[in-house]
């Protein structure tokens, strides 16, 4: 996945992404989302927010009403995909 301008991917994301229980249309979500979070984090689609309580600190994507990728800011404009779960795994 080194195609990404902005990405970084840490283990942890790749092995959430690869989970045998998300399917090929969340596969594409997933995929999607990746590139317009590349592209224009404030793209409308991502409702991007930033996570509280335990979580506090990362920011919170949508890849569909129930697909979410985590991710923390990282300097020079960059990102360090956590995970990408269903909405509250």
């Amino acid at each position: 996945m080194s195609r990404y301008a902005t990405l970084d991917f840490s283990t942890e994301f790749m092995e959430t992404f690869s989970r045998k229980d998300f399917g090929p249309r969340e596969r594409r979500l997933l995929l999607k989302a990746l590139q317009l979070l590349d592209a224009d984090e404030r793209h409308p689609s991502l409702r991007i927010h930033g996570l509280e309580g335990t979580l506090a600190g990362e920011v919170s994507v949508s890849a569909s009403d129930s697909l979410r990728i985590t991710f923390e800011r990282l300097s020079g404009g960059r990102k360090l995909l956590l995970r990408c779960t269903r909405h509250y795994d």
